[in-house]
């Protein structure tokens, strides 16, 4: 179904020292699931973090729009969630006072419980709330890094390497939430695992220097 949050990029390039990682991309995301694919260092994530507002693009625009309003840059942030594996949060917090401080951070508190939850859908117990992120294992960070992405309520996640550290359980969990996101929106999701691609409706090929969507 078309999500109420839409991203537009267009003619989209990123080059650093050298050539370019990827030029001419455009893509229009309304719905469903969009796969990025591509090799190591073909640019899967500074794509992600370029829609994602972290990142500027070398050339080209990313446009944001929710109801079919433009989103302004500096709120991009808030109306679409992000995940990826160097989100790096406070180890001598607990996973609770992480997600508790980036929501008053954003001016938008909430109450703990609403923060639990939060943590039981990526598949962490109650224990792990009250438990600080450095005692963590690798598959925790990652779930807690997927919690993480559902701060503000998106119903757009950009989601780089989200199966990194996840065992069977934490797989099933990340296509749970998948599955809920695809439901009232969009999620792209970046990965060089086939298996994390398989759902995808649509597909972006990087490579090369280049960008292509199937």
């Amino acid at each position: 179904m078309p999500s109420a949050t839409t991203l537009t990029a267009e003619n989209l390039s990123k080059s650093f020292s050298g050539p370019p990682l990827f030029r001419g991309l455009s893509l229009s995301i309304r719905g469903g699931v969009v796969g990025v694919a591509g090799r190591n260092g073909s640019g899967k994530t500074t794509l992600l973090k370029i829609l994602a507002g972290l990142m500027r693009p070398s050339a080209g625009r990313v446009l944001v729009e929710r109801d079919g309003r433009p989103i302004p840059d500096p709120d991009r942030r808030l109306a679409v969630g992000w995940s990826g594996p160097d989100l790096e949060l406070y180890g001598e917090l607990t996973a609770g006072e992480n997600l508790l401080f980036f929501r008053r951070a954003a001016g938008r508190p909430e109450r703990r419980e609403d923060a639990r939850r939060r943590l039981r859908d990526c598949g962490l117990d109650e224990e792990a709330f009250d438990r600080r992120v450095e005692e963590f294992s690798t598959g925790m960070r990652q779930r807690l890094r997927l919690a993480f992405a559902t701060l503000f309520e998106p119903d757009l996640l950009l989601l780089d390497e989200p199966a990194n550290g996840l065992d069977a359980e934490g797989r099933a969990v990340l296509a749970a939430l998948v599955a809920r996101t695809r439901e009232r929106g969009a999620v792209v999701l970046a990965s060089n695992d086939e298996r994390d691609l398989a759902g995808a409706d649509e597909r972006v090929e990087l490579g090369a220097g280049a960008g292509r969507k199937t």
